[in-house]
Formats: structure tokens, C-alpha cells, sequence
């Protein structure tokens, strides 16, 4: 049995199966690695990528190597003293062929042993009590008509095509005789009326793709027709879902589940007491303790917002700490001056909390339509049959309805069982009241009323508020508001820019009291950029005058050239901040490959703002003026001045930049929790959103890394751009957590000293002490020394004290005497940190 201590989160697909992860576990466990975190295992859509599209939660996924593929995986890791974690998918599975539970409701429709199972609204307004399937890529009767709908012989019978969708078809609906299909099949071709009456005999009803925002009646992932909600709180359904990764822990082959959008199920607490139990029989069924195995929740948190105390798991899979590590290393004092210079190019003087208010009442109009209705029906009913809203009208409870979510500030409450919940219902209703006439704030009293004591309605309100906050928040207002692109992470509010040190830390204690097995995450498959990406952004907080010329000469240099960016100003400086983010340090890299990868970026960032292109509209001229912009700038020799001067300024900022990524790994790593490694991070990482996030990793490259003698100085000077330093800092610290685990999991954490030239942090358990320096300066004009992370030494550096006692450097072989005040730069050496602890004589993984 393997303590959790450092996990590696490793994205599985066709292209990098069970067997490809084996190749590199004796990699991760020389690092220092303690449980591989594997993306979803389950069978899925055929050709995904994720996972998350899962259409058999049975079964082990074929493509990625199947059942005996996840035992020669298991093997190799026991053979390594490593473990698993599952991510597991309760919340949906895909609207897909290949999903048997779906197939059989679309045959069968209320009929079918699984129709309960999917959150499906059977009488929906328009739906003739069958439904909803915007599948088609054009209106019902133009599909007729053009012959895009056609009958065919599947493998389980006739079957409706429509390009490569195959739906089953109502048993009920065609001739018993196999041997009379293809006649049966050729008489409906021929006859239009024949069709239609096929079509009218089925569970579903056909639609145009563009109705699924109004005529969806099914409750989906997010805003995603392609997958559909399963209720989770039936038992039956629960017991299926959940018996392929009980039985892998049973039998002693995974340590722990994570759970993917627990906020989507309709009772979080009942759900995770029941994952818990079913947990801890499977554990003692392995012969481990039931507390061996754990259980982690995907849960983004409002900046001010905590986890239930009452949920059975571990804690987060870390979007609290990436967000708080983030906004500690970013300049207290830029804010207004970032705010002004936003406002100045894009035009709009409007807030992130305007942003997001507004993308809220747009989606509850746009593709959540549906959810709203549905939402909006259950309260009618309501206020039917309760004689105390008698003069509540229908349209007094719709308007007070949407502002409530307008103002609605976390993903979801929990069954308002807490003060903290109340506090966020009361929150929105004030907000909402003085929004509202009399009449509208008398329909909204009563829904409060209702949200209070009717659990039903509560669990619909909490299920549209948790896709309303996502799509809103994270896929649409930040893509629009772009003050500085670092903040706009999962987990984050673009709002808050910096976090002092005090609440960082204040936050890092509470966590090792109450969830002291929480991950701590920098990267995740989610993120909207790499850790590294943000810190050169979290630079530039700190060099705003820098950053005000720059922008200003890169427009002039691109006017001059006669190629102006085509886009916007709001759009034009957050493509800016990409290019500056992601810029590749080799000039040769510079290429059509990096160009493409800004180019994803730039078209999903343009539609998902949904404001000069859309997913559902896109603008196609202005996405390729922008990607032809794009070329231009990676290639033409007209473009060379500009690509020279950025290029300068990357080089002039990435130094300072890659300074602050060592420190945020340091922190990752040393504070308390259990930090989570994501899958190449052992270099730096300046990816973009998804897809880009998920590239392959260059696996050679990093057992170079891990093979290098490790020489602080020496990767601090030579080559550094190439992320030696990185991985080096990584190894070190991973290999004293597994020396000491003890003192991660149970040492206190201290502040002993924060000047402005260094901060000192200790964790301390019985004679075990280490001590972390940081140097967060990332100022332009402090010096480096030329093409290294070294800072030059400054006489006017801060002393710190240094606590009594024979101390040791973990990242180089320097030792020195504490029980006195020493300069922070003896302790620092010129590094952005130093690792130094108390010299006790026993062997520390150095």
C-alpha cells in the first residue's frame, strides 16, 4: 500500500494507451511520483481523446488497451511501489450509438429498462411527449426532401441514417420479418408520407441542430446536446456506474477516484456518503484499511467560497490553489493601472462581475434556454397549486427567476443545510431585490420561499446553476474581459488580481487542518494556460510601463508593414498577451507549428466570447483575416521587425517570468496538501487551452532531465530556457517528500520572515525542519545576470533570521550556521529560492 504523496495526472487516449503509460512508470517513480492519476478508463466514443465522453462505464476501454491492458499498467506500477487514481464520469455519458443504455431508450422509449436512468423531461412543451434530438444539420422537412434521412439494415435491425448517425428504430415501427425489410425499407424511400409517418412512430423526434437551445429535453453536460445527464441519485443507477471502479479497488488495483463535475449531480453529500461507503467495503474487500483509499471532488470554489465540511472525500483536485498561487505572485498594485490601459484599448470601462452578469442573461436567452424553462415549468406548477402566490403572475416569476441567476455568484448551493449556502442565496436575492420593481420582488421572495422548502425545485435551480456558472464564467466572460490574461484561469476570478502573502498562507493552514490530503494543482487538462504562460503575464503585473510601450510599438511595427491586426482592440490585446505568453524562447520555433497552436487558440477564444464570432455564427471572414494575420506575422519577411521586437521582449521578461514558475513549484510542493504534477510539466509549460494542453510529451526528454547531475547553478545559468531548472527543482523536492512524508503531511507551516528581498517559510515536524527562501522581484530593472536566472547581488538586500541550528542546502552542497541574522542573498545565492534544511543526520532523499 502506497501513501498518497505526489501524484501525475496522465491524459490516456488511442495514442498514449495503458501500455505507453507503463513504458514511463519507472520514470515517474525515480522522480518521485506516488499514485498515477489516469484520465477516464471507461469505454468511450470511439476516437476520444478525453474520455469524458464515456458510453459504457462498465466496461475498460477497448482503445486504450482493455482489461488486461489496465493489469499490465497496475503490475507495473505495484512493481514500482506506485498506485492509481480513477477518474471517474457519474454526472453523463455520451449521446451515442455506441452507448447501450441510450440505444435501447431511443428504441424503446419510455418503454426501455433505462429511460429513468437519463434526466429526461418526457412531457416537455412541443416535444409530442417524445425526445428532443437536434442532431440534424438542417430543418425536418429539408432533410425529407434533399433524401438526407434514409432507412438502412443496422446490425440490431432498420435503422434511420442521417450521414454517420445510426438511430435504432421503434420495434413497433417496422415489420417483424427480417426477410421483408429491404422491401419494407424501399417502399418508405419512395414516399415522402411514408417517411414521415416512420419518423412519427419513434421515442425521439428529429430536429435541426440549431432548435437543441429551445426544444432539448434532456439535461445535459453544460450546454452540450452530444451528452446527456444521468440521475445518479437512483440507486440502480449508481450501482451500475460505479461497479467497474469499486470492483478495481476490491481487487486491489486502484487507490483512490476522483470525481469529474460533482456540482452536476442532484445531491453531492448523498452521493459521496454512498461512493464513500461503497469505498471502504471494497478497500477491506483488498485486505487495506477503508482510509487507504481515497476520493477527491473536481469543485471550482468561489474566491471567498469553502468546501462543505460535510462531504466525504479528501478535498479538490486543486483549482483553489492554483488560483491562490497565481494571484500571490502577481503585483498588488497593478490593477488599476491594467485596468485603465484595458479600458483605453478595448473601449469598455465595465468590470468582470458586468461581464459575467451580462454572458449569464445571454445564456439563460441562448443555448440554457431549455434548462430555464424547464426550471421556469417546475415553478409554475408551484405557483399553481400554492394559494399564497395567487397573485404571482408568470411573468413576475421569470424575471425575478433570471435575475436571481444573473446575480447567482457560486456554481451551486448544497441543499442550503448551511449558513455558508444561506449566505449565498441571500447574497443573490439582495442583489436581485434592487434590481427589480415591487411586483417582480414579490415573485421573488416566494421562489425564495420555495428554493427553501421544496427540495425539488431547489435540486433544479442547483443544476442550472452550476452550467450557468461555467459557460458564462469560464467559456464566455473570459474570453471578454482580457485586463491580464493570468487570471482568467478555472478556479479564478479575473476581478481579484493578488492575494497577500498573509491570506495565501492563512488558506494553506486551514487546508492541511481540514482537507490535509487536498491536491495541489498548477496544471490541469482544463487549463486555459500553462502555469508558465501565466507567470510571464504575472511579469508583466510587475513592468506595466514596459508593457504599455510595447504594445504600442508592436501596433505601430505591424501598421508600418501595412498589416494592422484585423481584429478589434479587446480581441487584439489579449491575442497579444498569447503571443507573449506562449512565445517560444528558440527562435526556431518560431514556425508554422506554433502559429497553428495560436491560431486554435485564437479561433475557440473569438467564438466562445461569442461577441465578432460565435460557434453556432462564426464570423469566417474575420477568423481568417485573423489567421491569415497570424501566417503573416510567423513568416513574412515584412513581418520581421515585429517579430524581432517581440521576440526581444520575451527574452527581456521570460528570465524574470521563469524566476516566478520556480517559485510557484517550490510553493506547490512544499505547501501542505498533496501537489499534483500534470502530465510534461516537469519543464516549462506555455500551453494553451485545450486541445493544446494535451499535446504529446517529449518523454526522452525528461528522463535527460532526471538523468543530469544535478547542478543547481549550473541549470540556473546554462540552457535554462530549455527547463533543466525546472525539472531539477521538481526531482529535488519530490525526493525529500518521499524521504520525510511525514513532515508534508503533519509539519506546521510558518512565516518567519517577508521582507521585500526574500520570504521565509518553514515546515517543521519534531526534529525535522525545512526551510523555503523566495525572491518573488520581477522587475525589469532588478538585474540578472546575462542569460542566466541569476539575480546580480544587491547591498541592499534584507537580512532574515535563520533559526538555530546545522543547515544544509537540499539544491546545492553549501551548509551553513543558523541562531542568527544572515543576508538573503548568502541564503538565495543569486536563485529566485533556496531549499535549506536542518541537518540531522539522516538521509533525506539527497
Amino acid at each position: 500500500m502506497t501513501t498518497l504523496r505526489a501524484t501525475v495526472r496522465l491524459q490516456l487516449h488511442a495514442g498514449f494507451d495503458f501500455d505507453a503509460a507503463a513504458a514511463q512508470v519507472d520514470y515517474f517513480a525515480r522522480l518521485g511520483i506516488s499514485h498515477l492519476y489516469l484520465s477516464p478508463i471507461a469505454s468511450a466514443v470511439p476516437g476520444s481523446t478525453h474520455g469524458y465522453d464515456n458510453v459504457d462505464p462498465t466496461r475498460i476501454s477497448p482503445e486504450l488497451g482493455g482489461e488486461q491492458g489496465f493489469h499490465r499498467l497496475s503490475d507495473a506500477a505495484r512493481q514500482h511501489g506506485m498506485g492509481i487514481l480513477l477518474d471517474i464520469v457519474p454526472n453523463h455519458m455520451a449521446v451515442h450509438p455506441a452507448n447501450p443504455w441510450w440505444n435501447d431508450v431511443l428504441r424503446n422509449g419510455r418503454r426501455s429498462a433505462h429511460a429513468g436512468w437519463f434526466d429526461i423531461d418526457w412531457d416537455a412543451p412541443e416535444c409530442d411527449g417524445r425526445l428532443w434530438l437536434a442532431v440534424l444539420d438542417r430543418p425536418l422537412a429539408a432533410a425529407l426532401a434533399d433524401g438526407a434521412l434514409h432507412l438502412d439494415i443496422g446490425g440490431e435491425g432498420p435503422c434511420l441514417r442521417h450521414h454517420d448517425l445510426a438511430l435504432p428504430l421503434s420495434p413497433l415501427s417496422y415489420p417483424a420479418q427480417a426477410e421483408s425489410w429491404p422491401g419494407w425499407i424501399a417502399r418508405c424511400q419512395r414516399s415522402l408520407q411514408r417517411m414521415q409517418d416512420v419518423l412519427q412512430r419513434q421515442a425521439y423526434r428529429l430536429g435541426w441542430w440549431r432548435t437543441g437551445a429551445d426544444h432539448t429535453n434532456y439535461r445535459r453536460f453544460f450546454d452540450i446536446d452530444g451528452l446527456v445527464a444521468l440521475r445518479m441519485e437512483l440507486p440502480e443507477v449508481f450501482d451500475a456506474v460505479h461497479a467497474l471502479p469499486l470492483r478495481l479497488v476490491a481487487e486491489g488495483h486502484v487507490d483512490g477516484l476522483r470525481v469529474d463535475h460533482v456540482d452536476g449531480l442532484a445531491d453531492p453529500r448523498g452521493y459521496l456518503g454512498r461512493l464513500r461507503s461503497g469505498l471502504d467495503r471494497a478497500a477491506i474487500a483488498s485486505g487495506r484499511p477503508a482510509e487507504a483509499i481515497t476520493l477527491h471532488v473536481e469543485k471550482i470554489l468561489a474566491d471567498d467560497e469553502a468546501l462543505p465540511a460535510d462531504w466525504a472525500c479528501d478535498g479538490t483536485t486543486g483549482y483553489d490553489f492554483m488560483d491562490q498561487v497565481g494571484a500571490l505572485l502577481h503585483d498588488s498594485e497593478a490593477g488599476p493601472a491594467l485596468h485603465a490601459l484595458w479600458h483605453s484599448v478595448s473601449g469598455d470601462a465595465r468590470s468582470f462581475d458586468q461581464h459575467q452578469q451580462q454572458a449569464r442573461l445571454q445564456m439563460l436567452q441562448g443555448s440554457l434556454r431549455c434548462d430555464f424553462d424547464r426550471l421556469l415549468r417546475l415553478l409554475d406548477a408551484q405557483r399553481r397549486a400554492d394559494p399564497a402566490a395567487a397573485d404571482i403572475t408568470g411573468g413576475m416569476l421569470e424575471r425575478a427567476l433570471r435575475v436571481l441567476l444573473q446575480h447567482f455568484p457560486v456554481y451551486r448551493t448544497h441543499g442550503l443545510r448551511s449558513a455558508a449556502d444561506r449566505a449565498w442565496l441571500a447574497r443573490a436575492a439582495d442583489a436581485a431585490a434592487a434590481q427589480l420593481g415591487e411586483g417582480d420582488r414579490a415573485a421573488l421572495e416566494q421562489l425564495c420561499v420555495w428554493l427553501y422548502g421544496n427540495p425539488a425545485v431547489l435540486t433544479r435551480f442547483e443544476q442550472l446553476t452550476a452550467p450557468l456558472n461555467a459557460k458564462a464564467v469560464e467559456d464566455t466572460a473570459f474570453y471578454r474581459y482580457g485586463r491580464l490574461l493570468s487570471r482568467n484561469e478555472v478556479g479564478s476570478d479575473p476581478g481579484r488580481l493578488h492575494l497577500p502573502l498573509e491570506e495565501f498562507l492563512l488558506r494553506a493552514r486551514q487546508r492541511a487542518q481540514q482537507w490535509p490530503r487536498a491536491l495541489l494543482a498548477v496544471a490541469t487538462h482544463d487549463h486555459k494556460r500553462g502555469p508558465d504562460a501565466r507567470c510571464r503575464l504575472a511579469a508583466v503585473s510587475c513592468n506595466l510601463t514596459h508593457w504599455s510601450a510595447r504594445l504600442a510599438q508592436w501596433h505601430e511595427l505591424a501598421t508600418q508593414a501595412g498589416r494592422p491586426c484585423p481584429l478589434p482592440g479587446a480581441e487584439t490585446l489579449m491575442l497579444w498577451q498569447t503571443l507573449l505568453a506562449s512565445w517560444p524562447l528558440q527562435a526556431e520555433r518560431v514556425d508554422a507549428g506554433f502559429i497553428g497552436r495560436v491560431d486554435g487558440w485564437l479561433q475557440k477564444a473569438l467564438r466562445e466570447a461569442k461577441q465578432v464570432s460565435s460557434w453556432s455564427d462564426p464570423d469566417r471572414a474575420l477568423e481568417q483575416a485573423a489567421s491569415d494575420w497570424l501566417a503573416w506575422l510567423g513568416s513574412s519577411p515584412q513581418a520581421a521587425p515585429l517579430r524581432s521586437a517581440l521576440d526581444a521582449f520575451v527574452h527581456a521578461i521570460a528570465p524574470h517570468a521563469a524566476r516566478l514558475g520556480l517559485v510557484q513549484l517550490a510553493l506547490q510542493l512544499c505547501c501542505p496538501g498533496v501537489p499534483d504534477l500534470y502530465q510534461g510539466n516537469e519543464g516549462w509549460d506555455t500551453s494553451l487551452v485545450d486541445p493544446d494542453n494535451r499535446r504529446e510529451v517529449d518523454y526522452l526528454q525528461r528522463r535527460a532531465w532526471l538523468g543530469s547531475p544535478p547542478d543547481w547553478q549550473q541549470a540556473l545559468q546554462e540552457h535554462w530556457s530549455g527547463g533543466s531548472a525546472k525539472a531539477l527543482l521538481l526531482a529535488t523536492l519530490l525526493r525529500h517528500r518521499a524521504a520525510v512524508p511525514s513532515l508534508f503531511a503533519d509539519g506546521s507551516l510558518t512565516l518567519l520572515s517577508a521582507t521585500a528581498g526574500a520570504w521565509v517559510l518553514s515546515r517543521q515536524l519534531g526534529d525535522h525542519q525545512l526551510l523555503l527562501v523566495l525572491d518573488t522581484t520581477a522587475r525589469l530593472e532588478t538585474p540578472l545576470a546575462p542569460g542566466t536566472l541569476l539575480r546580480e547581488e544587491d547591498s541592499e538586500r534584507a537580512r532574515v533570521g535563520l533559526p538555530a541550528g546545522h543547515w544544509r542546502s537540499l539544491l546545492d552542497a553549501r551548509r551553513c550556521e543558523g541562531g542568527d541574522d544572515i543576508e538573503a542573498d548568502a541564503l538565495l545565492d543569486g536563485a529566485p529560492l533556496a531549499i535549506w534544511v536542518l541537518d540531522n543526520g539522516e538521509n533525506d532523499g539527497r
